[in-house]
């Protein structure tokens, strides 16, 4: 069997020693045909056996027109000159193009792989497959966007470079059989394999023993060119690690006698730095610069250069966004890309005036640092140490543009020759890149005044290019539309009253400086004016007030935005409205029909948008439209007939969200429509239960049965307090058919609201029932520490409930009613000053007010018990400083005069009225 193996080689070596040399084919036709012959012929030699005297795939023209296919796929877009900003603009297309090619040279070289094994098993000496097919289909799959191509390229190079090992062991003699299958496990490359006549055809495309080398066309020979060019493409995949390894691979051969066309260069390494960037890997990225440095040996002889360091800092740039929420991870990944720059300058320090591996950082690497303090979590310091560095490279850019052209250029000649060059043809002169990072982490942090005021710096320094005859280092710092969209954005997320006035200036300011520079690049797009719409929008959510009469919101701010629109679909070339410019518009609408008198005009206005969208753009209005117009209407004080309204509109959507649902139930709510409103949330379960779209069929949301309480807790019905409180039973309880939510702490505060209005004589039992199973909700381990603001309030609000349901039990109630409402008011008032769910809570000055309210209406006049408990709650309320006239009296008006005088015993006299209270006793209180 070896014999055969060395005789097929040997027999290889003299027939094509001088194969066909392959010539490109730019005949997508005559590649296709090619193609589909050689994968015919294979479909039929699968179904007889090959014999000696078959020769069809034998000719030498033939096996060069399957050649120059295989070149036609891997360099089609090479081939396509003219067609290259055709498929800038198309990248989609260009990607999918890319990955059909590489399926079809995949299957060209299967059909020809085939055949070689075949010709193997027969032992005619005959070779099929050549280093050029090779060549070319690793080319081709290295370029597809699938991962499984890219993949099998990394399989076939790996056989490619094996196969190569192997021809020049044998030529050179240097090995046998045993010791070149020791080196390529070493080297971790695949072994050759000896096929017999009993062999199965293989499942994969495994290597072969040997095959046609044509020494006079080295260019597809397995070199470090073609080795990069699939590093590339598992970078592109975000494999680094597989990247790596081809490095490493590299690195192996050129020790061995390989040499030099496999010594990794600068692009290599890069490329797998570049990788781990990528993947927000900063450790990884760092670890490959390291390896880079020291190539060349020695500890003076730096292999990095600008690309490389660039790439590293990135990757630590990227890292210090990605960090989990983990402020002090992202500030360490931001200060280690910074450790990297000045490691780069660091390197031009060297003895007797002689630079040696000057690797001079440039725009790139500034950058990327700024971008990485800009995006870090740690954000006052982040964003202190950008601008710092922003300030910096201004100086540095001002710096060498202001040093001779000479000097300059032979200090950065100097420079590229040992680090490989690399740096950016501009060095440090800026561009709006570098400013819309640092814009980018104002907006992030809400701050519009840096924002703006960043924005002006950079129009003031693009002037002062312009006065110096278009020239300077801040020739390129010219504002351009994703300059002004992330400043517009900053104001359209502030939701501020003066949002929509502020976005509009910068708006009229952009048209003008693209007016004047007659610049029909940096135009405002339809982000810019969709921006500016959301501003108008969050400024219509105000109304006007005395103090700010001049200002622009509510139902102005709407029109302004309607303004807009207009002055959008008016224009007769460019750029024409969307869904989001027509949706935006409904919203801004929407909120101003909660803050101005005529909401039914506002949300009529909301509703001829939706005709105009279809008439406009010939779009049909989406979701969040409908959302936009229901929304509007369910503000409107049209009361039922609005709420209807609303229903009509949910009846003629498509598909209607649990958002739309909810609106419209929100809408009967505020109307007084309870029983409409539970209506709906019937049918929205039955509809759930009825559903076989799994996501569907998942739990409705809380806010839809929350709204439903809500409107019991706002009706009139005798018994809506008792519908409220089935609903939560039933959130608490679950259902067979139906997956529930659990109810949330707006469920348990809208009951409890209910019960305040109740003439119910259980509603106090009712009442306590329900906070003690809110209060058991919340985990045993629950303090301080995990209990917001906002939560703390909605637990006061609910003992307030309760000790309201108490105070105003009705007095036809009964005794036992009433006795027992009497405790539980004091039971309330003492679990609120011993809160297991937070040691902070306790009585505020609402609490107090009712607990006299209820002292008063359940105890009898005169009692003990009445003037124990009202004089213990004042002395306490007095205490927090919580005590308001309205308190005072009602504590005057229940108590006896020797009660009240009792009370004010041991304090300076006065009149007993409240203006001569201690005013320490008032401290904490609200008017």
């Amino acid at each position: 069997m070896r014999q055969n193996h060395r005789n097929h080689r040997n027999n290889d070596r003299k027939q094509h020693r001088t194969p066909f040399h392959s010539m490109r084919l730019t005949n997508e036709s005559a590649a296709r045909e090619t193609t589909l012959l050689f994968t015919h012929l294979q479909n039929d030699s699968s179904q007889r056996n090959i014999t000696k005297n078959q020769t069809s795939w034998r000719d030498r023209a033939t096996l060069l027109a399957a050649e120059q296919a295989l070149e036609f796929w891997a360099h089609r877009n090479n081939n396509q000159q003219g067609n290259n900003h055709r498929q800038q603009n198309n990248r989609n297309e260009q990607s999918h193009q890319l990955e059909r090619d590489a399926q079809t040279a995949l299957e060209l070289f299967t059909s020809l792989h085939h055949f070689h094994i075949q010709e193997a098993k027969l032992s005619n000496g005959v070779s099929v497959l050549t280093n050029g097919m090779y060549s070319h289909v690793i080319d081709a799959l290295s370029k597809s966007p699938k991962l499984e191509h890219v993949r099998e390229a990394d399989r076939l190079l790996r056989q490619f470079i094996s196969l190569h090992v192997a021809e020049n062991s044998a030529l050179t003699c240097e090995t046998n059989d045993g010791v070149l299958q020791s080196m390529l496990q070493e080297l971790g490359l695949p072994l050759h394999k000896n096929y017999d006549d009993g062999d199965e055809q293989p499942t994969i495309l495994q290597i072969p023993s040997a095959i046609s080398w044509n020494y006079k066309d080295k260019h597809h020979f397995p070199n470090q060119i073609r080795i990069t060019g699939v590093m590339r493409g598992q970078v592109r995949q975000k494999c680094p690690e597989e990247a790596e390894s081809l490095l490493h691979l590299m690195i192996k051969l050129a020790s061995t006698s390989q040499r030099n066309q496999f010594q990794p260069n600068e692009i290599g390494y890069a490329t797998v730095i570049d990788g781990y960037s990528r993947i927000c890997d900063g450790e990884n990225a760092e670890r490959l610069l390291q390896l880079m440095k020291g190539r060349f040996g020695g500890d003076t002889n730096n292999g990095a250069n600008v690309v490389a360091y660039n790439a590293a800092i990135s990757a630590w740039a990227r890292s210090a966004s990605r960090t989990e929420g983990n402020a002090s991870k992202s500030r360490y990944a931001a200060e280690k890309a910074e450790q990297l720059l000045r490691e780069m300058w660091s390197l031009e320090l060297e003895k007797d005036d002689r630079v040696s591996n000057l690797i001079l950082p440039d725009v790139v690497s500034y950058s990327s640092v700024i971008s990485a303090y800009a995006s870090c979590l740690d954000r006052p310091f982040g964003l202190k140490r950008a601008e710092e560095l922003l300030s910096e490279l201004e100086g540095l850019a001002e710096k060498e543009c202001n040093e001779s052209t000479i000097d300059l250029n032979q200090h950065q000649n100097h420079a590229s020759k040992p680090s490989g060059g690399g740096r950016h043809p501009d060095g440090f002169q800026l561009n709006s890149t570098v400013y819309n990072a640092l814009l980018q982490a104002y907006a992030n942090a809400g701050d519009t005044s840096s924002a703006e005021k960043l924005l002006d710096r950079m129009i003031s320094l693009h002037s002062r290019s312009l006065k110096e005859g278009g020239g300077g280092p801040f020739k390129k710092v010219r504002p351009n539309t994703r300059t002004f969209n992330v400043v517009l954005n900053t104001w359209a997320k502030s939701g501020t009253r003066e949002a929509g006035a502020k976005a509009n200036e910068l708006l009229l300011k952009m048209e003008d400086m693209s007016a004047a520079y007659r610049d029909r690049i940096n135009q405002p797009d339809i982000i810019t004016y969709n921006t500016v719409l959301a501003a108008w929008s969050k400024s219509a959510g105000y109304g006007l007030t005395p103090s700010n009469a001049k200002e622009i919101v509510g139902e102005e701010a709407a029109y302004k935005a309607l303004e807009l629109l207009d002055r959008i679909e008016n224009q007769s070339y460019r750029i024409k409205p969307d869904r989001i410019s027509y949706s935006t518009t409904i919203a801004a609408f929407a909120n101003a029909a909660q803050t101005c008198e005529s909401g039914n005009l506002m949300a009529q206005k909301a509703d001829a948008l939706l005709s105009r969208m279809r008439d406009r753009i010939g779009a049909e209005p989406d979701d969040y439209s409908f959302n936009g117009v229901l929304l509007a209407w369910s503000r409107t004080s049209g009361g039922l007939s609005s709420a209807r309204h609303c229903e009509s509109i949910l009846r003629s959507m498509r598909n209607p969200t649990h958002v739309s649902w909810s609106t419209v139930i929100n809408a009967y709510a505020h109307a007084g429509g309870a029983l409409e409103a539970a209506g709906l949330l019937k049918e929205m379960e039955d509809r759930a239960i009825e559903s076989t779209v799994e996501k569907q069929r998942s739990s409705l949301p809380i806010v839809v049965y929350n709204n439903v309480i809500h409107a019991w807790s706002r009706s009139a019905d005798p018994d809506a307090s008792k519908f409220a409180e089935a609903i939560l039973n039933r959130l608490e309880s679950g259902s067979s058919s139906l997956s529930l939510p659990k109810p949330d702490v707006i469920s348990y505060r809208s009951v409890l609201n209910s019960l305040e209005h109740t003439k119910d004589p259980d509603k106090a039992a009712r009442a306590k029932s329900i906070l003690d199973r809110f209060i058991a909700s919340f985990p045993a381990e629950s303090g301080i520490s995990t209990i917001d603001t906002q939560m703390k309030d909605n637990i006061q609000g609910a003992y307030n409930s309760v000790l309201a349901a108490c105070a105003y039990t009705p007095s036809n109630a009964g005794d036992q009613a009433r006795n027992n409402a009497a405790r539980i008011l004091v039971e309330t008032l003492r679990d609120l000053n011993n809160s297991k769910v937070d040691a902070t809570l306790g009585p505020n000055q609402e609490s107090f007010s009712i607990f006299l309210q209820g002292c008063t209406h359940l105890f009898q006049q005169g009692s003990s018990d009445r003037s124990i408990l009202m004089r213990s709650a004042l002395q306490e309320c007095c205490e927090k400083g919580f005590l308001t006239a309205k308190i005072w009296d009602k504590f005057c008006n229940a108590s006896s005069d020797e009660d009240v005088q009792s009370f004010l015993s041991g304090i300076e006299k006065g009149d007993g009225s409240f203006a001569t209270l201690p005013s320490g006793w008032k401290r904490n209180a609200s008017p």
